[in-house]
């Protein structure tokens, strides 16, 4: 109950600082706020380095340019900023400093993986950080629509792709009312689960479906992932292992699958390793065709992108 007042206090805030922004227009100086602070912007940045794909994925869709972007690929839909004339300004963790310097950049927005860097990235221009929360995530992304809206004097273009998201969720929701599903998480043969307020425990408030996977114990900030084949690493893989029989014995109604593998341009293995799953091949669900593999690419590398998430809801919307 206690996450629960939470979650509902940040959704509360991000659609206040949502609405905040849609009643403004961009006039400048404008501050801004966000998930490390404020900056003052003394007018509307025209040379733009992005480090997140999804913010880089949602500035495409408002028909923003940028200048300076990082070296991932990510989805198919942004494989245009491969393009030489996109200043290539490090990876989605590090930044590459001195390319930096070299574009001169008026605005830095960085997210999740790149967010430690913005003590030294601030040093260099304004920088922004719109790291998404999983806990509050279409708000997240409703609000962070809005407010490159305003800094961009796109808030017309903003306010319309709002309306189509809300619209887009509405019909999903309307059509998954009623039914489960549980996120399901393939790397190198194995398979975990993630429930609502882990890493891509939003899927189910975006689909609108219940899930069937309980939290597991949330690990300490800061706190190291167990070495390899340690009584620890043992531990924890028989704990993630409890976890995905649980929920596969409530027979969710859809699983939802994510395959790290193909994420960055791997081979896919995710049908394989779960077919082979006993427990996973012994739920209705699969033996129904009642999987839905998300884009590896769009949930992985740009998780929280308009247009992924535009995609992901047509998709699985055409399936229920």
């Amino acid at each position: 109950m206690r996450f629960v007042r939470f979650a509902a206090l940040k959704l509360v805030l991000a659609f206040g600082l949502l609405l905040t922004f849609s009643m403004a227009h961009a006039g400048y100086p404008l501050t801004v706020e966000h998930a490390q602070g404020s900056v003052t912007l003394e007018q509307a940045p025209t040379r733009v380095a992005v480090f997140d794909l999804a913010t880089l994925d949602t500035l495409d869709a408002l028909g923003v340019e940028v200048a300076g972007v990082p070296e991932q690929a990510g989805p198919a839909h942004l494989k245009k900023f491969q393009d030489a004339k996109y200043a290539k300004v490090g990876t989605l963790f590090e930044p590459d400093y001195a390319a930096l310097q070299a574009l001169q950049p008026d605005l830095i927005i960085i997210a999740g993986r790149s967010r430690t860097a913005y003590d030294k990235l601030a040093e260099l221009a304004p920088t922004i950080d719109l790291t998404l929360s999983p806990e509050s995530f279409v708000g997240g992304v409703r609000t962070n629509l809005q407010l490159l809206g305003s800094i961009f004097d796109k808030q017309q273009q903003a306010e319309q792709l709002d309306a189509e998201l809300q619209e887009a969720l509405a019909r999903v929701q309307r059509q998954s009312r009623g039914l489960s599903s549980v996120t399901l998480f393939t790397i190198n043969g194995r398979i975990m689960t993630h429930a609502p307020g882990e890493r891509f425990g939003m899927l189910y408030e975006l689909l609108g479906t219940e899930s069937t996977a309980t939290a597991g114990e949330a690990a300490t900030p800061g706190q190291a992932r167990p070495e390899a084949g340690s009584p620890e690493a043992k531990k924890l893989q028989e704990a993630q292992r409890a976890r995905l029989d649980q929920a596969l014995a409530q027979q969710p109604d859809w699983l939802v699958v994510l395959d790290r593998g193909a994420a960055t341009g791997g081979e896919g293995q995710a049908a394989d390793t779960l077919g082979q799953d006993t427990a996973v091949a012994a739920t209705d669900a699969w033996k129904q065709g009642k999987v839905y593999y998300l884009d590896p690419a769009a949930w992985y590398t740009a998780t929280g992108g308009y247009q992924s998430l535009m995609e992901t809801l047509q998709e699985f919307g055409g399936k229920l």
